[in-house]
């Protein structure tokens, strides 16, 4: 006689076979541990969860209601992203960023996103598709106020714009430090005035990619990531330096 509902093998299977991959990142996850670390993206972005801030399994179970195994593949998850470290003695924590690597991690993703705007030939209508979905699927999850949407529409259009340049290996190198960034382009995302910006100035992007000029997308693409950066630095880096009264 057939089950009414799985047995709990079987729910386990099911929801192994309900697979989702993370923005840019061809690599599968069961819906489990993609749930786990959407609440921890959107935790992330919306402040609950600071700059190593120490990342307790038991305390995430209980927030997330999930087992040990799956916030365990989520926080491993991250942690192969660089969005999570785990420092000697402490265990895992969201990464916090001196000023000296921001400098030099913005540095490097200067030098990735000239390297790319640099082989972008204009692009035709067809090949604009992506971009342009993409464009549509951020600026509406940015009206909607959906955290976790945004940021991720927000690497996809990304992705889509910087895969122009027909070199997937580049553009892997700026996804991989794209995410690395997160623990400071998040604050971006929840903040009102620049997620306006951000909006304006992807509509920027498509035009000048449309418009072929390719020297003011390049620079575009460079002053795009300053905003949330000099949120980030305002909020961990300048306040920390303030002396006490």
């Amino acid at each position: 006689m057939p089950r009414s509902r799985p047995a709990p093998d079987d729910e386990a299977e099911a929801a192994a076979e309900a697979r989702f991959t993370l923005p840019g990142d061809e690599r599968p996850l069961a819906a489990p541990v993609a749930a786990v670390i959407a609440a921890l993206e959107a935790d992330i972005i919306a402040g609950r969860i600071l700059p190593r801030n120490r990342l307790i399994e038991d305390h995430l179970m209980e927030d997330y209601g999930a087992k040990r195994h799956v916030v365990r593949a989520a926080l491993e998850e991250l942690e192969r992203l660089g969005v999570v470290v785990k420092p000697r003695y402490r265990g895992a924590e969201l990464r916090r960023f001196d000023k000296a690597e921001i400098a030099r991690l913005y540095d490097m993703r200067e030098v990735l996103h000239r390297a790319a705007v640099a082989r972008i030939r204009p692009p035709s209508e067809e090949a604009l598709k992506p971009v342009r979905h993409w464009l549509e699927a951020h600026a509406a999850a940015a009206r909607e106020g959906d955290l976790v949407a945004i940021h991720r529409t927000n690497m996809m259009f990304h992705d889509a714009v910087f895969a122009l340049c027909d070199n997937p290996f580049l553009v892997a190198t700026i996804r991989q430090h794209d995410w690395l960034s997160f623990p400071i382009r998040a604050y971006g995302v929840a903040d009102a005035a620049a997620l306006a910006q951000a909006c304006d100035e992807h509509r920027t992007l498509v035009d000048l990619l449309v418009a072929g000029q390719m020297e003011e997308l390049e620079a575009l693409t460079i002053s795009h990531m300053s905003r949330a950066r000099r949120l980030y630095e305002e909020k961990f880096l300048t306040r920390a330096r303030t002396p006490a009264a």
